[in-house]
């Protein structure tokens, strides 16, 4: 490797040790090494063993590819779009490591784009009402589902058009969550920590930026621009739509009182107790009064249960999307990744010994690679 290319790999152990939050000597004590060693080799000025490497990348809990090659060029654009916004490096890794996994699926074949991706006219800014609203019955369209109905199970729906979520624990500091287009793929990432509400909420607005076309968000840090209020708009106009949430409440203010239909229509259609009190005040269903009462105290699970309703959890990290594992497994029972690979890209959720033996290779297929 010549010089330059120890200096970057010095440079994102640096940026990953800082991220950590070791000190040089921590990361030299670890390491079993002086400080002026772990100094070096972040300048560059020292070359690290392959065993060396290994073990920095254990001990940051970074993949070893990640030092030694450069991050897809869409996490590069992305990263540079968002410059100077609020950082969350460790949700930026983590959306690094899945763009790399998508990649590398797309590069044999295994994954591929989608035509549902842009194919949404995409809301003008100040278009949060009737943009919005118009726009989350044709995605409904494309998935495939009722426009009036709860849309349960948001991010096996979501690969009906095209995009991959993932749900990992990132801290209840970190942010909600990003998306990025990966060689035409497009791929979310959800803060696991958040609850099951935010979470759907959180896919709902990636969704929207997939369909309307955009190559990665922005919203990663705390944007509120009018594009970013307009998709907002969209996704809770997809998740509790006008028709569907009209029909049901009028349905339940007959047989309960007003807490307890707020309470039902929240869990029947998977949305937070929040988005479901706005929405319902945007639709007129309930009167600024009856808003004010319903936010002054959250209900408990207990609460639901009292209702005779549950709250699902949906996309709990670690949340691999079904297509991203089929097409892993796919790909190594016809080797084109090992069984190592595979474990990683599904993060944990098989061993090598659930994996089993790839296919056998047919005896003619065989004469023909040796004819």
């Amino acid at each position: 490797m010549i010089e330059e290319g120890w200096a970057e790999v010095g440079a994102r152990i640096a940026e990953v040790r800082k991220m950590r939050g070791y000190s040089q000597d921590d990361l030299a004590s670890k390491m079993g090494l002086d400080r002026t060693a772990i100094s070096k080799i972040e300048v560059g000025r020292r070359h690290i063993s392959a065993l060396e490497l290994v073990r920095l990348a254990e001990l940051l809990e970074r993949p070893l590819q990640s030092f030694v090659t450069p991050p897809p060029q869409a996490v590069v654009s992305r990263r540079a779009a968002i410059a100077g916004q609020r950082s969350d490096r460790h949700g930026d890794y983590a959306l690094e490591d899945i763009a790399r996994d998508i990649a590398l699926l797309v590069d044999i074949q295994a994954l591929g784009a989608h035509e549902a991706k842009g194919s949404l006219r995409a809301i003008k800014p100040g278009g949060a009402g009737t943009e919005a609203e118009e726009a989350a019955a044709r995605a409904r369209g494309l998935m495939g589902v009722d426009r009036h109905a709860p849309l349960l199970d948001l991010a096996d729906h979501a690969e009906r058009v095209g995009l991959f979520a993932f749900s990992m624990a990132l801290g209840e500091a970190a942010a909600d969550g990003a998306y990025v287009e990966v060689d035409g793929v497009g791929v979310a990432l959800v803060n696991g920590d958040l609850d099951a509400g935010r979470r759907r909420s959180t896919l709902a607005h990636e969704l929207g930026h997939h369909l309307f076309g955009d190559a990665y968000s922005a919203d990663w840090g705390s944007d509120t621009s009018e594009i970013e209020r307009a998709i907002d708009s969209f996704a809770i106009h997809l998740l509790l739509p006008r028709g569907g949430a009209t029909r049901r409440w009028r349905e339940l203010r007959k047989e309960h009182g007003l807490r307890a239909a707020a309470i039902i229509i929240s869990a029947e259609y998977r949305v937070s107790w929040t988005a479901a009190l706005r929405q319902l005040r945007h639709y007129e269903l309930i009167s600024k009064e009856d808003y004010r009462t319903l936010d002054a105290r959250s209900p408990t699970r207990a609460d639901y249960l009292e209702c005779g309703v549950r709250v699902t959890a949906e996309i709990e990290p670690t949340y691999v999307p079904a297509g991203v594992s089929a097409a892993a497994i796919k790909a190594y029972r016809t080797y084109l990744l090992s069984a190592e690979r595979v474990t990683e890209l599904l993060r944990g959720q098989v061993s090598i010994d659930d994996l089993g033996l790839p296919d056998k290779i047919p005896l003619d297929a065989l004469r023909g690679e040796l004819s």
